[in-house]
């Protein structure tokens, strides 16, 4: 018991608990599911023993001081229809033109482009889209803007091909060499990033074919029924296995083949690369699913570590944390081993809407996170993906005319859909006269009258709210060993474009200079008068939480105890991160409405 006004927060045990389980856990993901980790995370917090995953070299590689600036040149080789819609207008109305048969004619990914206008085609167009997408003057403006690193998705056909992709991306390794030597020119260098496996590593159309998507017809009154499809209820993925909806999980053994030829993939393009000093490493595989029993993705990772490691020992070897960013999920890996790092994907895109300080706030707090990982897996981290996107407004960001259940969450703008940007190109622009048109998925996006829905902007701060955010990210960020923006160029969407927003001024001239006055400050803005003088900060419990020697108890005294039991249940209870970022302890209690504004960012 301690006297009314005074809290203790104790013991400090309890805080590393919570700062190891949890770590960049909190941020919500585009299946609109909040990342955490499981109810027994926190028993698994110690050193393992018989750890299979440690190397003998003993490298601490999270105290090596590279770090690593750039973007992602997504949508090009790996199709993604929100990126480039021009490529998939034709598919719009198929639903009317082919009825039950629409399906075999509908592409929403690479595979079902492929499949749907067969190889000679879908070359053709294939084609024309590569050269038309990635030109010399985008890689030119990437290393003006102090970049250093190019993250590459590729796709395993690429390497070890398969239907129906056989003759209908033929010329795609010739266009990732023609990237390359453009990436040599300019003095960038890359990562390879396998971005889609066979039967889908998690069931998004970036992985090359979205799964499990279920087509309908729904017919109010004859003679026309309407054909629909739903994806986002019943998403999975099968690439190491089937998953079994009904089961709520995967059998107990993986497909040895599918592990075997995913493994092959990374022996080709490891052998076909390896000689080219422009290749800066490889990251094995993209987002796979939080589904799949971690040690099946441990085990996948150690092998294609080695793997790599026998053809270029001198690459880095990037791993998505697979959706699980808290230390206990991957307690002791590749201990010792050099040359690794972890990648998290970081987005607020799928946030709950909020105040622009919410979004700041949320931006900053996510340094804590990356350095919990660093720390205590020795791990060096990337941030592989981030957006300037507040909200999920762009069109198709949830799949071809779909969208999650319950998004958007705020009116979207609608903007006049751009002309093609390779030219001529069936179906595009949409119909500046026709309405919303099919096939329709779960829920709403796409073009209307000539306009496609982009994200609400920030009235007339638009600029300034832009930039206030990418510098807090910038900031953020450095507390890891760097990052990639998604995505290098959109057709529509300027929060999702690199390029844009460089040329708009929402980066700073030089996107490495994470010292410069402007990113080192973005975090430190002074609190409004009536709350500016702090106790305790939060920073201060972090600090202490990850101390090899505990501090003991921490006490709050006078007006400021209720103030810190409140941040502290409300961080437990919803397990993010934001639980150690900046949000101070103040000696003057907040009014009630100051109170509602604490609680609303926290939560989100």
């Amino acid at each position: 018991h301690h006297p009314i006004g005074v809290a203790t927060v104790a013991p400090f045990s309890m805080l590393s608990l919570l700062s190891a389980s949890l770590a960049l856990a909190g941020t919500v993901g585009r299946d609109g599911r909040l990342e955490q980790p499981p109810p027994s995370v926190g028993r698994e917090l110690r050193e393992l023993k018989d750890n299979p995953y440690v190397c003998e070299e003993g490298v601490e590689t999270a105290k090596e001081e590279w770090k690593v600036f750039g973007t992602n040149l997504g949508g090009w080789l790996v199709l993604e229809p929100w990126i480039t819609p021009s490529l998939f207008y034709q598919f719009l109305s198929v639903d009317r033109k082919f009825g039950k048969e629409a399906p075999a004619h509908t592409g929403m990914d690479t595979y079902t482009f492929c499949a749907a206008l067969g190889p000679k085609e879908g070359n053709k167009q294939l084609r024309r889209h590569w050269a038309s997408w990635v030109r010399e003057e985008d890689v030119r403006a990437i290393a003006q803007s102090g970049a250093t690193v190019v993250r590459i998705p590729v796709g395993d056909w690429m390497y070890v091909p398969y239907e129906p992709y056989i003759g209908c991306t033929d010329g795609s390794l010739e266009e990732l060499e023609r990237a390359l030597a453009l990436l040599r020119k300019y003095g960038l260098r890359a990562l390879l990033d396998v971005h889609a496996m066979q039967g889908s590593q998690n069931g998004f159309d970036n992985s090359g074919q979205a799964l499990r998507v279920k087509w309908t017809q729904v017919s109010a009154q004859d003679p026309e029924a309407v054909t629909t499809f739903e994806h986002w209820p019943q998403r999975a993925a099968d690439w190491l296995a089937p998953y079994d909806n009904a089961k709520g999980a995967y059998p107990p053994e993986m497909n040895k083949t599918a592990y075997d030829r995913s493994l092959d993939v990374i022996r080709k393009l490891a052998e076909r690369h390896r000689g080219d000093a422009t290749v800066w490493g490889v990251e094995p595989v993209n987002e796979p699913w939080q589904m799949y029993p971690t040690e099946w993705i441990k085990q996948f990772y150690w092998d294609a570590y080695h793997i790599t490691r026998e053809a270029a020992k001198d690459w880095k070897f990037v791993m998505h944390d697979s959706f699980r960013g808290y230390p206990a999920e991957w307690w002791g890996f590749m201990k010792g081993c050099p040359n690794k790092a972890m990648d998290s994907h970081i987005y607020q895109a799928w946030a709950n809407p909020m105040i622009a300080k919410g979004f700041f706030d949320a931006a900053c707090g996510m340094a804590g996170g990356l350095r919990t990982m660093e720390e205590q897996l020795d791990m060096p981290m990337i941030v592989g993906e981030w957006s300037l996107a507040t909200d999920n407004c762009a069109m198709w960001l949830n799949g071809l005319n779909d969208n999650l259940p319950g998004y958007p969450k705020v009116s979207c703008a609608m903007v006049p859909c751009p002309e093609p940007y390779m030219g001529e190109q069936p179906g595009a622009p949409p119909d500046a006269e026709a309405p919303l048109q099919g096939p329709y998925g779960t829920g709403v996006s796409g073009p209307m009258f000539g306009k496609c829905p982009v994200g609400m902007p920030w009235g007339t701060q638009e600029n300034e709210t832009m930039s206030r955010l990418a510098n807090r990210y910038f900031k953020s960020f450095s507390a890891g060993h760097g990052w990639f923006f998604w995505n290098f160029r959109t057709e529509l969407e300027p929060r999702w474009s690199y390029l844009e927003a460089w040329r708009l001024g929402w980066f700073q001239k030089n996107v490495s200079d994470y010292t410069s006055d402007a990113v080192q400050g973005a975090c430190d803005e002074e609190p409004p008068a009536a709350v500016a003088k702090p106790i305790v900060s939060v920073e201060a419990v972090f600090d202490a939480a990850t101390a090899e020697t505990p501090l003991g108890d921490v006490r709050l005294e006078g007006a400021a105890a209720p103030v810190a039991a409140a941040v502290c249940v409300a961080a437990m209870l919803a397990a993010t991160t934001l639980a150690f970022r900046t949000w101070r302890l103040h000696a003057a209690p907040p009014e009630p409405d100051e109170y509602q504004e604490l609680a609303g960012h926290t939560k989100g």
